[in-house]
């Protein structure tokens, strides 16, 4: 939100954002609403001129959209959207439900004026649902992007000394995010690369189980638990690869990848699967390796090739950095974001 500058932004919230900041870093003008009926007091209370919705492609979130599309009409202000899901409606919710679910979210996607979608799924199910193409906008901005000077090649002394090549993962311990499929590759790659190791941040529901799985393979593999966003790029830069192994599942495809996006600003190569929207930021070749998802052998010869060879390693962790400043830097997307809205709002 710092990198607006036509704009004074007022953040309502349902959760604290990203689980990343402390409530004493919240600022004046963050809010949290805990229901529609006070999201629509909060809003009354900041009194906008433009508002941003929520995402406008989930059931589970259209009461809180509705409630911005009521207000935004009563007011006859403007109204934007970000839209970062891309699984189609009827994989989602099933066939008969997936027409309920269009039928239920279509009427709140006459109002914003611009969808920024993340992803070429997302603007493809905003086209099905009837979306005139010139107010779909393929575009990252805010979260979908990256602090370049934060995430960076140039150590700040809190990298980690680990004595091995190491494999790195951050993200969510779920089955979707392809931890089995991690552990089963980096046993193949152990066998290849004795030394090499794997660390495991973050936590989810498949955390004690994966602990249980990766104990034969002794000190090979730490888990570091929660990590905070702050505490990310130390880890990337000392790490000789991020994984990045999603896989797509009835319900839920990668979105973008943040990880992936933070490794190529850090000069890290990414090895990932060809989950949802991740080809559409990893160059395939260029700033890392794509393989398919649910193949862990394919996976494990992709990090053996990365852990093996440090010339290719180094060309593409290069390659991903002037990628990411290029297309990724979160300010420079945040402000064609800000002269869009204002070019259609104001």
């Amino acid at each position: 939100m710092r990198h607006f500058t036509r704009f004074e932004v007022v953040h309502l919230y349902r959760r604290a954002p990203y689980g990343d900041l402390l409530p004493e870093e919240l600022g004046e003008h963050d809010f949290r609403y805990r229901s529609p009926a006070d999201l629509l007091a909060k809003l009354r209370a900041a009194g906008p001129d433009v508002v941003q919705g929520v995402e406008p492609l989930s059931v589970a979130l259209s009461p809180y959209q509705a409630v911005v599309d009521a207000y935004a009409r009563v007011r006859r202000i403007p109204v934007v959207a970000s839209a970062h899901a891309s699984r189609p409606l009827r994989h989602r919710y099933g066939r008969a439900g997936g027409r309920l679910a269009g039928v239920l979210l279509r009427p709140l996607l006459h109002r914003p004026r611009i969808f920024f979608c993340v992803n070429e799924g997302a603007a493809r199910e905003l086209r099905s649902a009837g979306v005139p193409g010139e107010r779909i906008v393929r575009h990252l901005y805010g979260t979908w992007g990256v602090e370049v000077d934060e995430f960076s090649p140039v150590p700040d002394g809190r990298e980690p000394a680990w004595s091995r090549p190491t494999v790195l993962f951050v993200g969510r311990l779920h089955a979707e995010k392809g931890i089995w499929e991690l552990l089963r590759a980096f046993r193949l790659v152990s066998r290849e690369v004795p030394d090499a190791g794997l660390v495991i941040a973050g936590d989810g529901p498949e955390r004690r189980r994966a602990q249980v799985s990766a104990a034969t393979l002794g000190d090979r593999v730490t888990f570091l638990g929660p990590v905070l966003n702050r505490d990310v790029a130390p880890l990337l830069r000392a790490a000789a690869l991020l994984a990045a192994p999603s896989v797509t599942t009835r319900r839920w495809e990668e979105f973008a990848g943040a990880v992936p996006m933070q490794a190529m600003a850090c000069g890290t190569p990414v090895v990932a699967t060809r989950s949802g929207a991740l080809p559409q930021y990893v160059p395939d070749g260029g700033a890392g390796l794509l393989v398919a998802e649910r193949d862990p052998e394919a996976l494990a010869a992709a990090m053996t090739q990365l852990l093996t060879d440090p010339e290719r390693r180094r060309r593409l962790g290069a390659a991903g950095r002037d990628h990411a400043v290029r297309r990724l830097d979160a300010r420079q997307n945040v402000r064609a974001a800000e002269d869009l809205i204002a070019a259609r709002c104001l």
